[in-house]
C-alpha cells in the first residue's frame, strides 16, 4: 500500500509545529487575559480604588493588546512558513517523481487532473497547517487554560466552560461526520472538472468540426454541479458545526453567569469576579467559532494527500539515503568542437521491460548494441515496443530482466541523471516550449552559435521555413507564437538532439509526416554528423534500413524479438 506521509515531516519539522502552536497558544492566551484584564478594569474604576492599582490594571491591558497582536502576527509567520517550506517540499517531490513517470505515463488521471494536484492539492498541505492544525491544537490549549482559570476563581463555572468545551467537540465532530466523504471527493471532483475543461480546450477544433461543442459543454456543466453539490454539502455540514459551536458557547456563558449570579447572592463572589468570568466565558466562546471549518479541512487535506500518494510512494522523513556505489559519467564537454565529445557506446543484453502501468513484460530477450561509427536501426509494428527500448536506455523504464550497460559498466551503478547525461533524445510526439526557435533549439546545447543551427536546419530542408520567419531564430514558436507543421516539429526536434552534441543519439521516428525525399535528406544528414558517435534509429519505414549495419525487428505480440543476422 503507498504510504501517504508527507516529505519533510521530520524532528525539525516538528519542532517547527510546536513553535506555531505555542505562539498561537500565546496570541489565544493574551486575547482571554485581555476581556478578563478590561472586565476588571471597568468594573473596578466604578469602585473608585486607588489609581496606583488602576494604573497596574491598564498597564496589562496594554501589554496584553499588545502581545495579542504580536502573537498572532508571529504566529502567522512562523505557520506559514511551516506550510509553505512542506508545500515547497511536496512539489519538488513530485516533480522529480513526475520526471520518472510522465514519459512512461502516470498512474491514472490525465493532464488537467495532474494541474489540480500539482496547484489544488499540493496547496492543501498549506492550509492543513495554517488553517486547521495550528489554530485547533492552540484553541484547545487556550480553552483548557480558561476552564482551569474559571475553577480556580468559582467551581461551578470551572464546569459550565468544561460542558460548553464537550458540546463544542461534538459539533466539530458532527462536522468531520457530516462533510467527511463530500470533502474527501471535493479534491477528485475538482480534479475531474479540471480534465474535461483542459480536454475541451484541447480538442477544441475537433469538437467544432463534429458539431460537439454543447455536447462537451454539458459534460463540463455536469461535472460542475458534481462539484457544486460536494461543495454545498461540506459548506452544509460547517454551517451545522458552526451553530452547534455558537450554542456551545452561549451554553457555557449562561451556565457561568448563573453560577457566577448564585455565588455572588451568597457572598462567594464579588461582583469583580463575576464580570471576569462572563469575559473569560465570552472569549471561550469566540474560541469555538473557528473550529468547525478547521477540523472540516482535515478530510479534504488528507484525500488531497492521498491522489498526491497515488502518483508514487513518498520519500520517507529524515535524513535522504546514502546514494549507491557511483561510476564517474563525463558528460559532454562544453564546446562546439566534436573532439571535445567522448565516445560511448551501449548495449542491452537478454533485455526484458514493460511500462509500469501496463500488464506483462513488452520486450524480452532483446539483445542490441550501440557503438561509435556503427548506427543501429530498430523496426517493427506498433505496439512492438521500439519507444519502451528508449525508455530503458533512459532509465525511464529499468529492465525486469537483462542487463543494461554503458561502456562494459552496468547502468544501474550510475544515477538515472548521470546515464541521460550521455544521451540526447528525439522523441516520436516532440515538444516545442513557448519561447524562441534560438531558446528551443539550444535546450541542451547553450554554447551552439547560430551559424551552426540555421546549417543544420538548412540541411534538414527547413531553409526555406527559417527564411520565411519574421524574426528568423527570433520568432516565438507555438502554443503562443509560430506554429509549425508536423514535419516541421520532427525535424527541429531531431535538430535538438543533434545540436546536443552528446555522444549517444535516440531517435523515434525521425522521417515522421516527412516525404521520402525530405526523409532521405535528414537520414543523411543525420549519419553525416553522428559518424563519431552511437545511434539509434527507429523507423516504420523499410527503405531507410539498408545503410544501417545493425538491425533489429520487433513483434508486435510480447514474444521475442525477432533478430536477423547483423548485415
Amino acid at each position: 500500500m503507498t504510504r501517504d506521509r508527507l516529505p519533510g515531516l521530520d524532528r525539525r519539522t516538528a519542532r517547527r509545529a510546536l513553535v506555531a502552536v505555542g505562539i498561537g497558544l500565546a496570541g489565544e492566551l493574551a486575547a482571554l487575559g485581555l476581556l478578563a484584564t478590561g472586565a476588571w478594569l471597568l468594573l473596578s474604576a466604578s469602585l473608585r480604588p486607588p489609581i496606583l492599582l488602576l494604573s497596574i490594571a491598564m498597564g496589562a491591558v496594554q501589554v496584553f493588546s499588545f502581545l495579542r497582536g504580536t502573537a498572532r502576527y508571529v504566529e502567522r509567520l512562523a505557520s506559514h512558513n511551516l506550510g509553505l517550506g512542506l508545500q515547497a517540499g511536496l512539489r519538488a517531490w513530485l516533480y522529480h517523481r513526475l520526471a520518472q513517470l510522465v514519459p512512461c505515463g502516470l498512474p491514472g488521471g490525465d493532464r488537467g487532473d495532474l494541474l489540480t494536484r500539482l496547484i489544488d492539492d499540493t496547496e492543501e498541505v498549506q492550509d492543513l497547517v495554517v488553517r486547521a492544525a495550528v489554530p485547533v491544537l492552540a484553541a484547545a490549549a487556550a480553552w483548557g487554560t480558561a476552564v482551569v482559570t474559571a475553577a480556580a476563581l468559582l467551581s461551578p463555572a470551572g464546569w459550565a466552560l468544561l460542558a460548553a468545551g464537550a458540546l463544542a467537540a461534538v459539533g466539530t465532530g458532527l462536522t468531520a461526520v457530516l462533510a467527511g466523504r463530500k470533502a474527501a471527493a471535493l479534491p477528485a471532483a475538482r480534479g475531474a472538472v479540471a480534465s474535461w475543461a483542459l480536454g475541451a480546450l484541447t480538442g477544441r477544433e475537433e469538437l467544432a468540426a463534429l458539431g460537439a461543442a454543447e455536447w462537451a459543454l454539458d459534460q463540463l456543466a455536469e461535472r460542475e454541479r458534481a462539484l457544486g453539490t460536494r461543495t454545498r454539502a461540506v459548506a452544509a455540514a460547517a454551517g451545522l458545526g458552526r451553530a452547534v459551536c455558537a450554542l456551545a458557547g452561549g451554553t457555557g456563558l449562561a451556565g457561568v453567569a448563573w453560577a457566577a449570579a448564585a455565588a455572588l447572592r451568597t457572598g462567594r463572589i464579588g461582583p469583580i469576579e463575576l464580570g471576569v468570568l462572563i469575559f473569560l466565558a465570552l472569549g471561550v466562546a469566540a474560541l469555538f467559532q473557528s473550529l468547525p471549518d478547521a477540523v472540516g479541512r482535515l478530510p479534504v487535506s488528507r484525500a488531497s494527500v492521498h491522489r498526491l500518494a497515488a502518483i508514487g510512494p513518498m520519500p520517507r522523513p529524515g535524513p535522504p539515503a546514502r546514494p549507491g556505489p557511483q561510476h564517474p559519467v563525463a558528460g559532454p564537454v562544453p564546446g562546439p568542437g566534436r573532439a571535445a565529445r567522448r565516445a560511448a557506446s551501449v548495449a542491452l543484453r537478454g533485455a526484458a521491460a514493460a511500462y509500469p502501468n501496463r500488464p506483462g513484460p513488452l520486450l524480452r530477450d532483446l539483445d542490441l548494441r550501440l557503438a561509435p561509427g556503427r548506427p543501429a536501426a530498430l523496426a517493427g509494428p506498433s505496439g512492438s515496443g521500439k519507444t519502451l527500448v528508449v525508455f530503458t536506455m533512459l532509465r525511464f523504464v529499468d529492465l525486469t530482466a537483462g542487463q543494461l550497460s554503458i561502456d562494459g559498466i552496468d547502468a544501474r551503478a550510475r544515477s538515472p541523471e548521470a546515464v541521460r547525461a550521455l544521451l540526447a533524445w528525439s522523441p516520436e510526439q516532440p515538444t516545442l516550449f513557448p519561447a524562441s526557435l534560438r531558446a528551443n533549439l539550444r535546450v541542451g546545447a547553450p554554447q551552439v552559435t547560430d551559424r551552426q543551427i540555421t546549417d543544420l536546419l538548412r540541411r534538414f530542408g527547413l531553409g526555406v521555413w527559417l527564411d520565411r520567419l519574421e524574426h528568423g531564430l527570433d520568432t516565438v514558436l507555438a502554443p503562443w507564437g509560430q506554429a509549425v507543421s508536423g514535419g516541421e516539429l520532427q525535424r527541429l526536434s531531431v535538430a535538438r538532439a543533434v545540436l546536443t552534441d552528446r555522444p549517444v543519439l535516440l531517435l523515434d521516428e525521425p522521417t515522421r509526416h516527412l516525404d521520402a525525399a525530405t526523409a532521405d535528406a535528414v537520414l543523411g544528414a543525420v549519419l553525416e554528423r553522428a559518424a563519431d558517435r552511437s545511434l539509434l534509429w527507429i523507423t516504420h519505414r523499410p527503405e531507410e534500413l539498408a545503410v544501417f549495419p545493425e538491425v533489429r525487428h520487433l513483434r508486435a505480440d510480447p514474444g521475442a524479438p525477432d533478430r536477423p543476422p547483423d548485415r
